[in-house]
């Protein structure tokens, strides 16, 4: 395939991965605020970004979904999940601390905890995410294939806008304060 056709295929699929990366970033973000709510009773808007995502959440998850389409065997999903997701984790709360000298989460004191960045019950959440994504992916995959390039397109660039407009906001002024983050 040569010309328009192969730039047209490598455009859609930069659109499905972009789709799935904001896919999972807003439902880490749900995620998060539900788990807040339920623990401490408040409605807090977690993460380092103003709008309803948390990129972490959306780099882990198309980096299990980039991998698990090589799995050979399913049972390594959990396992994948387990160490991509840790790994996307304790990098982010590095490079996080470095550049804002702040932590948007601390694990001390939980079992399994590696200088507060990862834990076990976590390590454990994206095991659970690689099960499901196993699972559950081709089925998304399949409905984000079923969109028509129109809306793809239309969806991927104004998705892109308010999040590229939200990381200039933050990395001025980051979403910081109580049940947010800490200063170090």
């Amino acid at each position: 395939m040569t010309g328009f056709a192969a730039s047209f295929r490598r455009e859609a699929a930069l659109e499905k991965w972009l789709l799935l990366f904001f896919l999972f970033s807003a439902a880490g973000w749900v995620w998060e605020v539900l788990l807040t709510a339920i623990t401490t009773g408040q409605w807090v808007n977690r993460g380092l970004l103003h709008g309803p995502w948390l990129p972490i959440y959306g780099a882990g998850g198309t980096l299990m979904a980039a991998a698990a389409g090589r799995l050979r065997r399913q049972w390594a999903a959990p396992l994948l999940g387990m160490l991509s997701g840790g790994a996307v984790e304790y990098g982010t709360s590095l490079a996080l601390e470095g550049w804002f000298h702040q932590r948007w989460w601390d694990y001390a004191g939980q079992a399994g905890s590696l200088g507060g960045r990862i834990c076990l019950a976590s390590l454990l959440g994206f095991a659970l995410a690689g099960w499901a994504l196993v699972r559950l992916g081709p089925a998304l995959e399949q409905w984000l294939e079923g969109l028509s390039g129109g809306v793809r397109t239309a969806v991927c660039r104004s998705v892109s806008l308010l999040v590229a407009l939200d990381w200039a906001l933050s990395l001025l002024h980051p979403n910081t304060g109580a049940g947010i983050s800490c200063p170090l």
